[in-house]
């Protein structure tokens, strides 16, 4: 298998932070997850045993991988901030 495409490389700020926010428990369950994947991708875990601990699907923790490069720590909360809707109805 070849190498990683997306590396997780945090601060030391970074990773305080996100120990913090695992640890009080005052979040919510997915951006939890989110946060443990990162400190165990930046530990140099494969996506196979971070999903193994953390307990969710490999491609979880691939796409975690992904949007920690393209966004930094943003990418624990699931929506986009640029994210537009369009209107299914239009009140008439």
């Amino acid at each position: 298998m070849g190498a990683k495409k997306y590396i997780v490389d945090l601060s030391d700020e970074d990773r305080k932070t996100l120990e913090q926010f695992t640890s009080t428990g005052e979040q919510r369950a997915q951006e939890n997850t989110r946060a443990r994947i990162l400190l165990k991708a930046d530990d140099g875990l494969t996506d196979a045993t971070i999903s193994e601990h953390v307990g969710c699907h490999p491609q979880t923790v691939h796409n975690t991988r992904k949007d920690y490069t393209e966004r930094g720590l943003a990418a624990i909360h699931r929506r986009k901030p640029d994210r537009e809707y369009e209107r299914k109805l239009d009140g008439n």
